[in-house]
Formats: structure tokens, C-alpha cells, sequence
């Protein structure tokens, strides 16, 4: 029994964490985006004042002297980081010299977005500069245009990078953890499930217990699986003992244990079948006990139940295997004996019958004592149907009543057209 792909809990699985993967990417990856971002536009920041510190003793000693050929040197030095894209120096008694500015100005300006606001051509940020001599009064400024398109540019791409990075690492965490609860939950699942399908209801097949699973809640779901299996066996054992019994019932008499009329009859009608095709006799002895409701008045009805049951005893012990003794009344007792060959066979039974229930039965200190009368019908010299057979049998059981009781004697032969 296979388990279709949208029902499988591997194939949920797979989705959920896939949906929990890209709502949790779409927005650790726009968190992880923007913080890149600031972080970056944070350390262009930094990076222009470790460079500005850099050359500040420089522009200082420039500004103070008016020296163009240092304050070349320190633009020029300052302009070789692609963050920058204009320097200028500017003292406050005149002396200023600037690169960068003019050009970014004139782009702006032709490009039509120019604002009194703020600069749109970068982010410009102004350094004090003070005298060499004191470092305490202030001399003038160095003030540096940020490439804010180069800053935004990297701050982009490092952005894209970390995300990229994160996004990585958590496909690689997310097809570990799988590739793990795979190992861990869903395939012993799996196995577990294949197997309990694959036994019956009331198999005495078991699921085994993995060692490695023994302590785990796969370990117990197995452990609890096997209990049901047993409960649902001992259930199918018990309704078919009760099956059992009910169909005993219905063909065993409850106080002997010998079959009733019902299955009497039918294995008459099976022994017929067979004489038929094979040639050979059946006899069917029609018993009843003398003087067993002389017991039952004296000794009570338990006496006359025990009494049965040991009757019951003797006739299954007086006949064979293959023969059948039946009680089909309170006392009265019907056998049939298949597969023979003589008819003096069937007397040598009676016979033996007679003398085994004429024995007494002990019960509660009492003798108990009964006779037997039992007349003998052969298939087919008495009959060939069991109707017939077993009219002539209790014929013959009620002459030897009238003759004296406790024996047994043969139907009478009847005319051809009566069978």
C-alpha cells in the first residue's frame, strides 16, 4: 500500500520548511539588505575621516603657509580613494585650492538638479584645520565630496553579497536539518508505516524495535503499535473461539458434548453418499435407555445428567473414529456406523453397546442402573433414503421394547417399492 506524493509526511515536509524558508529569506534577506547597506555607508563615513586624519598635519601646515605644492600633494592623495571625488582647502585669509568641486557642480548643473538645499552631486563634510604652531586656533577647513554613487555602488554590493552569503548558509542549515529529520523521523516512519500495513489483523507477526530507536518516540510508536496488534489478535482470537462455540452449539448437544439431529443427519447423508458409490453398508441404531425416568424420579434430575454424560462416554468409546453416536432426544440416542461389509458387524456393536450401558453409574454413594433398547436399520436392505432408514430403526427400537427391553434387534426387510 503506497502512500500518495501530496500525502506523504516526507512531501509535506518539504513543503512547509520550503514555505517557511522563503517567508523567513524574504524577510531576513530585506533585514540583512538594509543592514549591509547602512553599514557600509557607515564605514565610507569612517573611512573619510581615517583619510582626513591622515593628512591633516599636511593640510594644516599648507593652509598656514599657503603652500600650493603641499596642498597638491594632500588632494591629490586624498582623491586617489575612489570614495572621494573632490578636495578642497581653504584658509580664512584667502588662500584656498580645490579640485573636484567645480567639476561635480558644472555636472549638476547641466544635468538640471541642482539644489540650494544640499549639494546633489555628493555628500560634502567639512574638517577644521588649526595652526601647526598651537594647534589651537583655527586656521581654516578642508572639506571633501563624497562619490556617492561609488559609496552606494559598494554599499549595494556588499549588501547583495551578504545576502547572497546569508541566503546560502541557510539553504545549507535548511538541507542539513531535512536530510537529518529524514534520517531521523521520516524514513523509520515510512518503514514503520510499510510495515504495519504489510501485517494482517490477528497475524502474529511483530514490528521490530530498532536499537537505535529503542529509547525514542519511533522506539515507543512501535513498542504502542505491537500492543494494539496484540489486543486486535487477542480480539479476533476471542470472537473466533465465540464463533466456535456458537457453531458447537448449534450442532453439539450441551450436556454429552455428541452431535445433535442436525449434524446427525448430515453425516448420514455423506455415509449414504458413500455406500452408494462404493457398494459397501451403513448401519443406523436407533437407542433409547430403559427405565432412565425411574432415575430421574428417584435420584433427581442432576443424577439423571450425570447419568447421560457417562452414557455419552461409553457409546463414543463403542464405536470407531469414523462412526457417529448423536443424542437427538432426552434419552433416546441415534449411531451410525459407515463402511460396512457385514451385517453382523452392526449386531457385534449393538451387542457391546447393550452390555457397556447396562453397566451401573456410580453417583452420590447410588448405584444407577438403565437398560438400552436399540433397533438396527441397514442401508439398503431397510431402506435407501433417511427417512426411511430411520423409520424402520425406531420401528425396530419399539419391538424390542415390547419383547422385554435392554437389546436389539433388525428392522424388518421391506418390499422394494417402499424404499
Amino acid at each position: 500500500m503506497s502512500v500518495r506524493l501530496h500525502r506523504s509526511l516526507e512531501f509535506r515536509l518539504v513543503a512547509l520548511v520550503s514555505l517557511g524558508l522563503l517567508l523567513f529569506s524574504l524577510i531576513a534577506g530585506l533585514s540583512t539588505y538594509t543592514a549591509s547597506y547602512r553599514n557600509q555607508l557607515e564605514l565610507a563615513e569612517s573611512l573619510q575621516q581615517q583619510l582626513v586624519r591622515t593628512v591633516q598635519a599636511q593640510a594644516e601646515v599648507a593652509v598656514f603657509a599657503a603652500n600650493k605644492a603641499i596642498a597638491q600633494g594632500v588632494i591629490d592623495g586624498l582623491l586617489a580613494n575612489p570614495v572621494l571625488s573632490g578636495v578642497r582647502l581653504q584658509a580664512n585669509e584667502g588662500f584656498i585650492l580645490e579640485r573636484g568641486f567645480a567639476a561635480a557642480i558644472n555636472s549638476a548643473s547641466h544635468s538640471g538638479t541642482a539644489s540650494d538645499s544640499a549639494p546633489p552631486f555628493g555628500s560634502v563634510r567639512n574638517y577644521p584645520l588649526f595652526s601647526p604652531v598651537d594647534h589651537i586656533e583655527r586656521i581654516g577647513s578642508i572639506e571633501v565630496l563624497q562619490n556617492d554613487a561609488q559609496v552606494d555602488s559598494e554599499a549595494r554590493k556588499h549588501a547583495v553579497n551578504n545576502v547572497g552569503l546569508m541566503l546560502l548558509q541557510l539553504i545549507i542549515s535548511a538541507g542539513l536539518m531535512f536530510a537529518v529529520f529524514r534520517l531521523v523521523v521520516t524514513q523509520p516512519v515510512a518503514r514503520l508505516t510499510e510495515a504495519l500495513v504489510a501485517i494482517s489483523p490477528g497475524s502474529k507477526a511483530r514490528l521490530a524495535v530498532d536499537d537505535k530507536h529503542a529509547h525514542d518516540e519511533i522506539g515507543l510508536l512501535t513498542k504502542s503499535a505491537n500492543a494494539l496488534l496484540d489486543t486486535v489478535e487477542k480480539a479476533i482470537e476471542e470472537i473466533q473461539a465465540q464463533h466456535d462455540q456458537m457453531q458447537i452449539m448449534a450442532t453439539h448437544d450441551s450436556l454429552t458434548g455428541l452431535p445433535v439431529m442436525r449434524l446427525a443427519t448430515d453425516r448420514l447423508q455423506v455415509a449414504l453418499s458413500s455406500a452408494r458409490r462404493t457398494n459397501e453398508q451403513v448401519a443406523l441404531l436407533f437407542l433409547d435407555l430403559d427405565a432412565f425416568k425411574a432415575v430421574n424420579d428417584t435420584f433427581g434430575h442432576d443424577a439423571g445428567d450425570a447419568l447421560l454424560q457417562e452414557i455419552a462416554r461409553r457409546l463414543r468409546t463403542s464405536i470407531r473414529d469414523e462412526d457417529t453416536a448423536a443424542r437427538i432426544g432426552g434419552d433416546e440416542f441415534l449411531l451410525i456406523l459407515s463402511g460396512l461389509q457385514e451385517p453382523s458387524a452392526a449386531a457385534t456393536v449393538a451387542e457391546k453397546i447393550v452390555a457397556t450401558v447396562s453397566c451401573p453409574v456410580m453417583f452420590a454413594g447410588h448405584s444407577l442402573r438403565v437398560g438400552a433398547s436399540i433397533g438396527i436399520a441397514l442401508f439398503p436392505d431397510h431402506g435407501r433414503t433417511m427417512e426411511v432408514l430411520r423409520q424402520a430403526a425406531d420401528n425396530a427400537m419399539y419391538q424390542v421394547k415390547k419383547s422385554g427391553k435392554n437389546g436389539f434387534a433388525f428392522a424388518a426387510p421391506i418390499h422394494p417399492l417402499e424404499q
